[in-house]
C-alpha cells in the first residue's frame, strides 16, 4: 500500500506540474486572467492559484500583473516556447497511444466565424458533448483569425484559401458567398447589373471601415472591385442586420442568408456572378491534429453539414 501511496503522490505531482504549465500558456495567450480562465473552464481563482504555484516552484515571476493589463517578464517570455513545444509533445504522445473505442475526455477549443458559429457549430457542439460527456469543450466565437499556436487552440473553423502551411486542413463543407440586399434598398437605390455597378452603392463591409475588395467570377472571369460605404462593423452578425434593415448591399456566406433569401428578406444580386469557392475548412496545428477527440469532431461536424445539404 506505502508503494502505490508514493507512486500516485509522485503522479499526482507530475500532473500538478502539466496543470500549471497549461494554465500558464493560457494566461500568455489570452492576455488576462479571466479570459484564460473563460477557456480552461476555471475560476479566476484557480488560475491564480496554478500560475502562483509554478511561479513559486520556479522561484521566478513570470507574469507581471496589473489592475488593468498583464504582461510577461523577461523569464517568463523565454519559458513560453519550451512550455509550448512540451504541451505539442505530450499532445502528440496521446495521440499516438489513444484509441478511437471508448469515450473521449479532455480539452477541445474550437473557434469559428461568429453567426456561422451561434447558428450552426453551437447546436453540434451541444450534441458532440452530450454523446461524450467527459469532454470539456470551449467554443470560441469570433470575426477575427485566431492564431491556433499561440491561442492554443485545437479546431479552426475557417472559410475560404488558407494560406498557413504549417497547419493541417480538412475540406468539411461547401460554401460560396452571396451578394445580396433588402427589396427596399434596391427599390431605392437600383439594382446593380455589374460588379463595377458597386461603385455607386451603400456597400457593407466586415471591417475596420477602410475600403474592401469583393472578388467575383463571371462570364468573363474573375473580376475584383474595391467597395465602402458609410457603415463598417468588424461583427459580421451586425452587418446582416444591417442589410435586413434596407441599409446597403452585403456579401455573405450562402450558410448565414439562405433563410433570408427564401423568405424574400434578401434579394440575390448580380445573379451571374458568383464568389470564387470559399470552402469551409477545420485546421489545426500538427501536433494536435491526429488526437481522436479532435478527429472525431472534425469528422461529426463534416457528417453533420453534409447532411443538411452541402457538400
Amino acid at each position: 500500500m506505502a508503494i502505490w501511496q508514493i507512486s500516485f503522490s509522485k503522479w499526482e505531482t507530475v500532473m500538478d506540474r502539466v496543470r500549471e504549465m497549461e494554465v500558464f500558456a493560457q494566461v500568455a495567450a489570452s492576455g488576462g486572467l479571466s479570459a484564460a480562465a473563460r477557456v480552461l473552464g476555471l475560476s479566476v481563482g484557480a488560475v491564480s492559484k496554478h500560475l502562483a504555484a509554478l511561479e513559486d516552484r520556479l522561484g521566478a515571476r513570470l507574469v507581471l500583473r496589473t489592475t488593468r493589463s498583464l504582461s510577461l517578464t523577461d523569464e517568463g517570455a523565454a519559458f513560453l516556447p519550451r512550455v509550448r513545444a512540451l504541451l505539442a509533445d505530450l499532445a502528440e504522445a496521446e495521440a499516438v497511444v489513444a484509441t478511437d473505442e471508448g469515450d473521449l475526455s479532455g480539452f477541445l477549443r474550437v473557434t469559428v466565424a461568429v453567426a456561422f458559429g451561434r447558428r450552426h457549430i453551437a447546436p453540434l457542439a451541444a450534441e458532440f458533448l452530450r454523446r461524450h460527456p467527459r469532454l470539456r469543450l470551449h467554443l470560441l466565437l469570433t470575426d477575427q483569425v485566431v492564431d491556433l499556436v499561440e491561442g492554443n487552440v485545437d479546431v479552426g473553423l475557417r472559410f475560404g484559401a488558407l494560406a498557413d502551411s504549417a497547419l493541417v486542413a480538412r475540406r468539411i463543407a461547401g460554401n460560396w458567398r452571396v451578394l445580396c440586399a433588402a427589396p427596399s434598398y434596391l427599390e431605392r437605390a437600383g439594382r446593380p447589373e455589374t460588379p463595377d455597378d458597386l461603385a455607386a452603392h451603400q456597400c457593407l463591409v466586415i471591417g475596420d471601415g477602410n475600403e474592401k475588395v469583393w472578388t467575383f467570377v463571371g462570364p468573363g472571369g474573375e473580376v475584383a472591385v474595391r467597395v465602402g460605404g458609410s457603415l463598417a462593423s468588424n461583427n459580421g452578425e451586425v452587418v446582416h442586420a444591417w442589410a435586413l434593415e434596407g441599409l446597403g448591399l452585403v456579401q455573405k456566406s450562402i450558410w448565414d442568408v439562405e433563410g433570408d433569401l427564401a423568405s424574400g428578406r434578401l434579394v440575390p444580386v448580380l445573379d451571374q456572378w458568383r464568389s470564387p469557392d470559399m470552402a469551409l475548412h477545420a485546421v489545426s496545428p500538427k501536433a494536435r491534429a491526429s488526437a481522436p477527440r479532435v478527429r472525431r469532431f472534425v469528422e461529426f461536424v463534416a457528417a453533420e453539414l453534409a447532411r443538411r445539404g452541402c457538400r
